[in-house]
C-alpha cells in the first residue's frame, strides 16, 4: 500500500503467472465510504491481498461504497464479482464496456470459431497458434459476468464530498476505457491508457470496423491538455511527466507505421506477414515475431491490423482480396 497524497492511496493486486506482477488499484476517501478504481483479477489471493492493503489504510472491504472500473479486461474487472459478495458498493463501467460483457460471453464456442476464421483470413497458418480453447469450468465461469450497477458515458464528474473526478472516455486499448482527472490535485487516475515503461496493447478486434489505433492517439491528444501534477497508471509505477510519455507513445506508433509501409513498400503482404518482419517489445532490444510466445504472437498480429486499420482509413494502405485471404499494400 502506497499513499499518494492524504485520503488516495494505492494498492498492488497480484495477476498470477502474468509479467506485469499486478494491477494498481486505488482508493479514494469519501464522507460516505471510500471509492475503489479498478478492482484486479479474480482470484482468493487477490482479495486476500486486497483486504490486507485495506486494513493497513484503517478500512474493510464493508467501507468501499462505490467501484469505478476503467474498462472490462480481467485484469481490472475480475475481482468485482467476488467484491459485490463482501460490499454493497455500485459498480460502474463504460457503457460499450458493459455491451462488450454481454456480447463476449453470449456464445463463446461461436466468438472463438470466428475469432479463428478471421486469423486465416488474414494470413495466419491454420497450425501457428494453439486455439482458443477455455475449459468448461471456466466457461461456466464466464457465462455469467457480474454486470456494473450504473453505467458511464464521459464527462461525468464522480464526487467523493473530498474529490472530484471528472470522467473521461478514452478509448482505444478497449471501446469503452476511461481515465479519471482530479482538477484540484491534478492528478490522473490512467488506467491502461498511459504506462510509463510500456505501450498498451492496441488490437483489432474480429470482424470489427472500428479504428482502435486512431481512437487511442485522439485519447492521448486530449490527455495531453490536462494540467497533471502525477499520473497514476493501472500498472507498473507513478509517474509524473504525462506529455513527455505521451510523446514517446506517440512516436512508437509512428515508428510501427513506417516498419509496416516499408514491409509493403514492393509486393502487398497479409497482417501475418507484415506481423513476421516487424520488430516487437523494443524497450527490451527488440525481439523477432517467432521469438514471441503463441499467444503473444496472435496479440501482435492484431496490433499490426489495428495499425493496418488507421493506415487505411488515413489512405496510406489499401486492403484486397485474393481467394478469401486479405492482404496490404501501400499508397504510393
Amino acid at each position: 500500500m502506497t499513499e499518494i497524497i492524504p485520503g488516495i492511496h494505492q494498492l498492488q493486486i497480484p495477476i498470477p503467472n502474468n509479467p506485469l506482477g499486478h494491477t494498481n488499484v486505488y482508493i479514494v476517501r469519501g464522507n460516505d465510504g471510500y471509492l475503489m478504481i479498478d478492482a484486479g483479477w479474480n482470484s482468493e489471493r487477490a482479495l486476500e491481498s486486497m483486504k490486507e492493503q485495506l486494513a493497513e489504510i484503517g478500512i474493510g472491504l464493508q467501507d468501499i461504497s462505490r467501484i469505478v472500473v476503467t474498462h472490462s479486461h480481467a485484469d481490472h474487472y475480475g475481482l468485482t464479482g467476488r467484491l459485490r459478495q463482501h460490499t454493497q458498493a455500485d459498480i460502474s463501467l463504460h457503457y460499450l464496456e458493459k455491451d462488450l460483457l454481454a456480447s463476449r460471453f453470449e456464445n463463446m464456442k461461436e466468438l472463438m470459431l470466428r475469432t479463428e476464421q478471421w486469423f486465416n483470413r488474414n494470413g495466419v497458418p491454420a497450425d501457428i497458434f494453439p486455439k482458443s480453447r477455455m475449459a468448461p469450468s471456466e466457461r461456466r465461469r464466464f457465462n455469467n459476468p457480474t454486470m456494473p450497477d450504473s453505467t458511464l458515458r464521459g464527462g461525468e464528474t464522480i464526487s467523493t464530498g473530498i474529490f472530484n473526478l471528472e470522467v473521461f472516455w478514452t478509448p482505444g486499448h478497449s471501446p469503452g476505457h476511461i481515465c479519471l482527472y482530479e482538477k484540484n490535485e491534478k492528478i490522473l487516475f490512467a488506467g491502461d491508457q498511459v504506462l510509463p515503461g510500456i505501450t498498451p496493447n492496441i488490437s483489432l478486434q474480429p470482424q470489427s470496423e472500428d479504428n482502435p489505433l486512431g481512437d487511442f492517439l485522439g485519447s492521448l491528444s486530449t490527455l495531453k491538455q490536462l494540467e497533471v501534477n502525477v499520473a497514476l497508471p493501472a500498472h507498473e509505477h507513478i509517474f509524473t511527466d504525462l506529455p513527455t510519455r505521451i510523446d514517446e507513445i506517440t512516436r512508437h506508433h509512428q515508428r510501427r507505421n513506417s516498419e509496416i509501409t516499408e514491409a509493403i513498400k514492393f509486393e502487398p503482404k497479409t497482417a501475418y506477414q507484415i506481423s513476421a518482419v516487424i520488430t516487437w517489445m523494443p524497450n527490451f532490444g527488440g525481439i523477432r515475431f517467432m521469438d514471441l510466445a503463441p499467444w503473444t504472437r496472435r496479440m501482435a498480429v492484431s496490433e499490426t491490423l489495428a495499425h493496418l486499420k488507421a493506415m487505411e482509413v488515413d489512405g496510406k494502405v489499401a486492403r484486397l482480396s485474393d481467394n478469401g485471404i486479405i492482404y496490404y499494400r501501400h499508397n504510393r
